[in-house]
């Protein structure tokens, strides 16, 4: 019943940059962005904080890709932050310029695997290994750790980009079969490799 109850809806945004919001211990953890006349909040992977302290200013331009979280029993809803990329300056959100690097980041694929404890103890370290001596071959496909993806007691959690696939409970054996699913091209371009090299 409480599952059904949430529903995990992953987005993507792409808006100008308002500020850090604290939690209730006063820490930094969330962005705050606007896109178009909506404003949102979302809670930011503990990895990706340090840089983005740094780097991001208000009024910076700033590409956003997480999952939202909808509780429809409490009316809730909560944001939480898988990327968030700064959009170069001086180029509008809509020109081609700025659609190549996308289209190319969505050919190449990413894979985010959560780092948080209970997933490291449930085998997320072996899956990440597994995941970058794999991908080695592959080629233009990267893998990066994350933060807490919830569903804690089914990880390790894994999700494949662009597809926003979502996996819970993977294990390091399995991880071929999946990039093989979500990377199909790619995978035909080892095979070819493989078969030059042999012949």
């Amino acid at each position: 019943m409480s599952k059904l109850a949430k529903q995990r809806i992953p987005f993507e945004s792409e808006g100008q940059f308002l500020g850090f919001l604290p939690d209730k211990d006063g820490k930094l953890k969330y962005l705050r962005w606007q896109a178009g006349a909506e404003v949102f909040a979302g809670k930011i992977p503990k990895p990706l904080r340090s840089e983005l302290y740094r780097s991001l200013k208000p009024g910076d331009r700033v590409q956003i890709a997480g999952e939202r979280e909808v509780n429809l029993l409490k009316g809730r809803e909560k944001w939480v932050l898988y990327r968030v990329v700064p959009v170069q300056a001086g180029i509008p959100a809509t020109s081609p310029p700025k659609a190549a690097p996308e289209s190319e980041e969505k050919r190449k694929g990413v894979v985010l695997v959560c780092q948080k404890s209970d997933c490291c103890r449930r085998g997320a370290l072996e899956v990440m290994q597994a995941l970058q001596a794999h991908l080695a071959a592959y080629g233009g496909i990267r893998v990066q750790g994350v933060g807490c993806m919830k569903d804690c007691k089914r990880g390790p959690n894994v999700v494949f980009l662009p597809d926003k696939a979502r996996y819970s409970g993977v294990s390091s054996q399995e991880i071929p079969a999946l990039l093989e699913r979500h990377f199909p091209i790619a995978s035909l371009q080892v095979q070819q490799v493989e078969t030059a090299a042999s012949s």
